[in-house]
């Protein structure tokens, strides 16, 4: 039990660290798309340097933003959910559908934020590089299958309790 909270209260220091940061990107959001005058911001996303602010670009940092804000609220239901844990309703309805949730939203987030830079690395960089190893996208992609294996797991888990429950 002294892991759970360990482990709760990292998740909700996080969540709360991360509340101020939710108004300021929905402000800077429409910033971007809508000011012509942000290249005296220096911008680096995935470890490369974002020299010329054009449409493109723009949408890019956006996707970028968008998926800040969906790992924020995974952290969000990670943190409901060990909430259940410590009230012990591991098997809760509500313990399965935000397991399959979050892993959802990892997966996309993943890709939200994969795609974009790429396709920016490809047609912006002066060159292409292949990086092998735990990038952020390889490592989002497998913590939400993770949580949807989890979410199954927890299913199978639940029947086979109740299943238990009856035959007593």
């Amino acid at each position: 039990m002294k892991k759970l909270n360990t482990l709760k209260t990292i998740v909700d220091l996080f969540w709360i660290l991360s509340i101020p940061f939710i108004p300021i990107v929905l402000l800077v959001i429409p910033y971007i798309l809508f000011v012509d005058n942000s290249n005296y911001f220096d911008i680096h996303i995935s470890g490369f340097r974002i020299k010329i602010i054009d449409f493109p670009t723009k949408i890019l940092i956006v996707t970028k933003l968008v998926s800040d804000l969906i790992l924020i609220y995974c952290v969000y239901i990670f943190s409901k959910i060990l909430e259940y844990f410590h009230r012990h309703k591991i098997f809760d309805e509500f313990v399965l559908k935000n397991f399959k949730k979050m892993g959802i939203l990892l997966v996309v987030c993943s890709f939200i934020m994969g795609i974009p830079s790429i396709l920016y690395e490809v047609f912006y960089s002066e060159k292409v590089s292949i990086t092998f190893g735990f990038t952020p996208f390889i490592l989002l992609l497998c913590i939400g299958f993770f949580f949807m294996i989890l979410s199954e797991i927890f299913k199978i888990s639940r029947n086979m309790k109740e299943e238990n429950e009856l035959t007593i």
